[in-house]
């Protein structure tokens, strides 16, 4: 979603608490593997200074896929790698620092688990940090879910691309026989689950002394081994330079709520990225940040600064409980860029005690423009009759619609005619509610890469607005390809997403300001469908690149 969220701030109004440093508590990480015989050595003595300074650190290990087998690693491969990958890791073990590869008179080789010592923790403890960071969390009645909020206050101002992670760890697994092959049988504070990802849970780029934010997140549980070891670690990391703000462990015990009456808007749904019909249906969810049950409040919206509408919402909340409330339709005049705002206002009748987190943005681009030929390319998985598409116009009718189907694993392609000038919609329905199962896939597009829609696991329905004009020439359309660029910025390696129509010979170039070519990597001839590609920039003079 292209959402622009207003930064959440706050003033405590506490008569004892004046704003300033915050003591640090220390996060360890450390790559480690079942199979690694240097693992074997040096954790033992590691883990027992890991747990001497219980009181001013916490820990994560993440369990690499070399040098051989590990269960551990095998329950979250693709989120245990790209942590290893995101220090640069190319042996384990080594550990990290609030987010330093440390390296010195007492490490044989740097990171080295075996060249920790209490005076390097020490250093890093005595280190202030611009945050404060409580957690809660709570395992499900049923034990098959685990809840997490976390809050973070800032404490000094401070700027730096800040990423907020919450990682499930299970504090100690004992096994009865070492599960890989360098004979450990004890392991610490192992990672199962990023939240919401490795990349972790975007958050202001700035913050000022008193700013806060509250994050809510929650995973089903899987492959765990003992659910009384469950524990969870947050911390703020500047993606620029890897440095760890502050870190903290999660209690059973609640958070507190700042404020009486304080309500915020946490999302904006039911809106597409793209459109060209000039009216919406927003749905938003709203939560109560105060200690005062919520019971009404007023969300006001409007799109680039037209009408203000207003509906009054009553119901009733407890502190950190949200709903989804669906707003009336509303119109617009379509632009290239439109700007849908939503804000609340008089919650309980009242004042919001806190108003700079009650306002939210969503970017709504005008859709494309195709032409009146179009291309529909499906190819079907296992499961042929759970699909079917439908196209209407900006009236509703259907004017053409496909499967469901018969043939499993089949590519199936035809022509789409459409002659009326208008805003249409696009529709695909799975009925199991998982898309395709890869290398299935789907594409709505016209030329050769210019494309309306396109997906695999998009559960029960995915959509895609689209205008067609009977007067312009194909060279006048803007490119609609999608893809996905990751991690921005990028140190180590570039990772690309897209999916192609047809089989094509792939090239990736990567350019400066200059238009000077730094890096280009033929991938040869692909298939069609769904495809990943990564180039590695390492070898690039400028430290980080980041893309636009």
């Amino acid at each position: 979603m292209k959402q622009l969220i207003t930064i959440i701030s706050i003033l405590f109004i506490l008569q004892t608490v004046l704003f300033g440093q915050s003591a640090r508590m220390v996060l360890i990480e450390e790559g480690t593997n079942a199979s690694c015989p240097p693992c074997a050595s040096q954790n033992p003595g590691f883990d027992a200074l890991l747990n001497q300074n219980r009181d001013v650190l916490t820990a994560i290990k993440y369990h690499w896929y070399f040098p051989g087998y590990d269960p551990m690693h095998n329950h979250n491969v693709e989120e245990n790698n790209a942590r290893v990958a995101y220090y640069g890791i190319s042996g384990v073990p080594t550990a990290a620092i609030d987010g330093d590869i440390p390296n010195g008179s007492t490490f044989s080789y740097p990171g080295s688990p075996a060249g920790y010592r209490q005076s390097l923790i020490d250093q890093y403890a005595a280190i202030p940090s611009p945050f404060e960071i409580s957690m809660s969390h709570f395992i499900s009645a049923d034990q098959d879910s685990i809840y997490i909020d976390m809050m973070i206050v800032c404490t000094e101002a401070v700027t730096g691309s800040l990423v907020a992670h919450m990682v499930v760890v299970e504090k100690e697994i004992n096994f009865t026989s070492p599960p890989g092959s360098n004979g450990e049988k004890d392991f610490l504070d192992v990672m199962k689950k990023m939240l919401p990802n490795q990349y972790g849970s975007d958050i202001p780029n700035s913050f000022d002394a008193g700013d806060y934010i509250i994050l809510q997140e929650s995973w089903e549980l899987k492959n765990i081994y003992n659910m009384d070891m469950l524990g969870v670690v947050g911390f703020i990391q500047n993606n620029a330079d890897k440095n760890v703000q502050q870190a903290a462990c999660s209690s059973a015990d609640p958070l507190s709520p700042i404020y009486n009456t304080e309500a915020t808007i946490t999302d904006i749904m039911n809106i597409p990225e793209y459109s060209c019909l000039g009216t919406v249906v927003p749905e938003v969810e709203i939560r109560n940040n105060g200690a005062d049950a919520l019971t009404s409040l007023d969300i006001n919206y409007h799109v680039n600064g037209e009408e203000l509408h207003t509906h009054s919402w009553s119901g009733n909340l407890d502190f950190l409980e949200s709903t989804i409330v669906s707003l009336p339709e509303i119109a617009f005049t379509v632009e290239e860029m439109n700007d849908l705002v939503v804000y609340t206002s008089n919650p309980n009748g009242s004042t919001d005690e806190y108003i700079k987190n009650d306002t939210m943005h969503f970017a709504i681009e005008r859709a494309i423009i195709a032409p009146t030929i179009l291309k529909f390319t499906i190819r079907t998985d296992d499961n042929p009759e759970e699909n079917r598409w439908e196209i209407l116009d900006s009236e509703g009718n259907m004017v053409h619609s496909g499967g469901p189907y018969t043939d499993p694993n089949t590519m199936i392609s035809e022509d789409i005619e459409i002659y009326e000038e208008d805003c249409y919609l696009f529709k695909i329905y799975d009925t199991g509610g998982d898309g395709f199962i890869l290398p299935g896939f789907y594409a709505l597009y016209f030329g050769s890469i210019q494309y309306i829609a396109t997906g695999t696991d998009f559960g029960s329905i995915d959509t895609a607005y689209f205008s067609v004009s009977t007067g312009t020439g194909l060279s006048d359309y803007n490119s609609n390809l999608k893809i996905q660029v990751f991690p921005n910025p990028v140190q180590d390696n570039l990772y690309i997403e897209t999916f192609l129509a047809e089989p094509a010979n792939v090239v990736l170039s990567v350019i400066d300001v200059t238009g000077s070519n730094l890096i280009q990597k033929n991938f040869g001839s692909q298939q069609n469908g769904p495809q990943k590609f990564s180039v590695s920039t390492s070898g690039l003079t400028e430290e980080f690149i980041s893309y636009g």
